[in-house]
């Protein structure tokens, strides 16, 4: 069914306000001594799965009051962290970083990324060789079963946060802002992906940054963005359009005991279109999700979006909950999809992703 148009807009004054807010980044902790974890290995690659984003996200944890990054020798780039407790969007939790790579800056091959934080007498430097591969390709359709599956990287990109691999599917390690896992690149159009989702806790508190929980997908993404004045620079770079949609679960602001809505996001603009409470949620549950994305046969600046989610231990229904059409000019109409976990503690289960028409 088409959804009526249930629109809401966060307002003028709120987009100044998240603007400005990038000033809360603090320069660090002066009597703490430094400690440096890099997360997700001593090892890691892009491009061998072809182009999702502009950037490689390296990930970690750090104390100290000196942070930076340097590849392959180069001149230092000043990391951005936040000991706010609850860090500054996606720097998620205090002490976090996230470099914001350019992948254009690597080289073809090895290349040897440093991160470096001082703090008191102490200086900490870790090392990753990250080896960047030309021409890769992300295959569709594409079928992930996580139990087979050496290391992340190998089906897919961490854009934000600190994920595992588990016996039963890939977890978020931290229930914090937009952690995101990335497959594809920006050549795919329409497609369809399946998963489950098993929620195992979602925080009463989400800090002033962000809004009520959520799990889902993003369509058509293709990394962050700088869009001033409301995306100003920033490392990691926080703006968050435009993409193509998102299609998820969605709670309200510091109620997460009530049953999530079935919401889709706008890709061009903070709105969105609700359809329907999910009765009866429950967590440590598993529930099967869908959605797909389909572009228009006779306008191309026009997509349908769609979602269906069910309890897992039912057969996939052939309805929808909602599919909404999209008609804009600057929303993406090409991009990998993500897997976002916003402020909840989840597990995806087995993806499944096929092309469109």
């Amino acid at each position: 069914m088409i959804l009526p148009s249930a629109v809401r807009a966060r307002s003028a004054s709120a987009l100044l306000i998240m603007a400005a807010s990038v000033a809360s980044v603090s320069c660090g902790e002066p009597d703490r001594p430094a400690e440096l974890k890099i997360w997700h290995g001593a090892e890691q690659r892009v491009g061998h799965l072809g182009d999702a984003q502009d950037d490689f996200n390296l990930m970690g944890v750090l104390s100290g009051n000196d942070f930076s990054y340097s590849v392959n020798g180069g001149a230092p780039v000043p990391l951005s962290v936040s000991f706010d407790r609850f860090g500054f969007r996606r720097l998620g939790e205090a002490g976090h970083f996230n470099a914001d790579i350019p992948i254009s800056s690597l080289n073809v091959g090895e290349n040897v990324v440093e991160v470096h934080t001082k703090g008191g007498e102490k200086e900490v430097t870790q090392s990753v060789k990250l080896h960047r591969a030309a021409d890769g390709e992300s295959p569709l359709p594409l079928a992930v079963q996580w139990s087979e599956i050496g290391h992340l990287q190998d089906v897919g990109q961490v854009v934000d946060g600190h994920w595992a691999i588990e016996p039963v599917g890939l977890r978020s390690k931290q229930a914090l802002y937009d952690r995101l896992f990335l497959f594809g690149n920006r050549t795919w159009t329409d497609y369809r992906i399946t998963t489950t989702v098993t929620l195992h806790g979602i925080p009463e508190e989400n800090g002033p940054k962000s809004g009520g929980s959520g799990v889902g997908f993003i369509l058509r993404f293709a990394g962050h963005s700088v869009t001033p004045p409301r995306f100003p620079d920033a490392q990691p770079k926080w703006g968050y359009q435009p993409f193509g949609g998102i299609c998820w679960l969605r709670w309200e602001k510091g109620a997460p005991a009530v049953d999530p809505t079935r919401q889709f996001y706008r890709g061009d603009r903070d709105e969105f279109q609700d359809g329907g409470p999910l009765s009866g949620f429950a967590l440590g549950k598993t529930y099967g999700m869908t959605a797909e994305c389909e572009t228009s046969d006779t306008d191309p600046s026009t997509t349908t979006y769609r979602l269906r989610v069910w309890p897992a231990d039912r057969d996939e229904p052939e309805g929808w909950d909602f599919q909404i059409e999209q008609t804009s000019d600057s929303a993406l109409r090409t991009g990998g999809v993500a897997l976002v976990a916003h402020h909840v503690d989840v597990t995806f289960g087995d993806v499944a992703i096929t092309p469109g028409k």
